[in-house]
């Protein structure tokens, strides 16, 4: 990546663009410690309420844009291309100095390589998973992203082997769940709750939320609850509400505190629940277009991030045709009798706990990401 040592005059307008809740997350905590650092910038976005209760101006909500899977992402690249050029158009009204693409890699990263033509700076927060799959985007991430920041262990290292100098500033989802408001846990349920986390993006609700509500329902001593999406409402949890499944939103984490277990779909929403020590199973189902290709192309021989950071199988995975209602029903009851934790849910948090001290840096990360933003670095 380009390294750059001229002073330059100090930095006043940054464009921000996130793609899904994750990010928009991440994104809150960053515009923070950017603000903090210099009241005065300017910052607009493509995010969600993070970011704008941080104090960014937020140009377009990231749930009109979050398609995942490549079937799904040819489905709608005509959608995609609009959003594209309308989100350019803005970038050259604005004229930041800076663009920041937080993590949505197949969106971000074309972006940046319009605007380092430009003449803009370009970081990106959260490395593509390159070392899993789509190993080509380190040329594109070497010739177009002048600083990346990396939230992994293993990236620093993965990146020097292919010739780059990136930043690891640890993992952003440890600060927030530092600094976040906890509410008190609730104690009016007989029996033990389980956690059905079915994703965030329409695809993902397609896909896992029947299988999750038929898997529920097959285990009566578990009171059920269904964990709501940022930027989602009741609508589009209907399969649960007819089931009699009650949904929660905005309390994603102080669920995952005080539920027995859960069946979380793959995602940043599985890291979540290992660092609160929900013992849970990885579910995964999307159409099998996209699947077939993923899993000619995918490297890892896991799907879910704990697994992948640890290495190790420390949680159970049920993908595709092994989704069903019967063997997340098995998966569960693995876990939680309905009375007690079993043996394999206490190892789980034993390999949770080591996951946190992994994923730990001196600084938090969006003060290191801000720092070198606003350094020019």
């Amino acid at each position: 990546m380009n390294q750059t040592g001229a002073s330059k005059p100090p930095i006043q307008r940054v464009f921000i663009l996130a793609g899904e809740a994750s990010g928009d997350a991440y994104g809150g905590a960053l515009v923070g410690a950017l603000l903090n650092a210099q009241p005065t910038l300017e910052i607009r976005c493509w995010g969600g309420e993070a970011m704008a209760a941080a104090g960014a101006t937020c140009l377009r909500h990231y749930k009109t844009l979050a398609f995942m899977g490549i079937w799904e992402v040819v489905k709608n690249a005509f959608t995609i291309r609009r959003r594209f050029k309308e989100c350019w158009a803005q970038i050259e009204t604005f004229q930041p100095e800076v663009l920041v693409g937080i993590d949505y890699p197949g969106f971000n990263l074309r972006m940046a390589r319009k605007a380092k033509r430009a003449g803009i700076r370009t970081h990106h927060y959260i490395s593509p998973s390159v070392w899993a799959w789509k190993k080509n985007r380190v040329r594109t991430i070497q010739q177009n992203i002048d600083r990346l920041h990396v939230i992994l262990p293993f990236e620093k290292e993965w990146y020097a082997r292919e010739g780059l100098d990136v930043h690891w500033v640890g993992h952003p989802l440890l600060e927030l769940l530092q600094t976040e408001h906890q509410s008190p846990s609730p104690n009016a349920h007989e029996r033990p709750r389980l956690l059905l986390v079915p994703g965030s993006r329409a695809q993902e609700l397609e896909h896992m939320l029947p299988v999750m509500v038929k898997a529920a329902q097959r285990l009566p001593q578990f009171d059920a609850v269904v964990a709501g999406a940022p930027g989602r409402n009741l609508k589009h949890y209907q399969t649960a509400e007819k089931a009699g499944i009650p949904v929660e939103f905005g309390q994603t984490r102080n669920l995952m505190r005080s539920c027995a277990v859960g069946l979380v779909t793959s995602g940043t929403a599985t890291l979540e629940a290992a660092l609160l020590g929900l013992p849970h199973v990885i579910c995964y189902k999307t159409s099998r277009v996209t699947y077939s290709i993923a899993r000619l192309l995918v490297q890892s021989r896991w799907i879910g991030l704990p697994n992948i950071l640890l290495q190790h199988d420390a949680v159970p995975e049920r993908i595709q045709s092994q989704c069903t209602p019967g063997t997340l029903q098995e998966a569960v009851l693995a876990l939680h009798d309905g009375t007690s934790n079993s043996p394999s849910a206490e190892q789980q948090c034993q390999h949770f706990e080591r996951l946190g001290r992994a994923l730990e840096s001196e600084q938090p990360a969006s003060e290191q990401v801000a720092n070198s933003i606003l350094s020019g670095q």
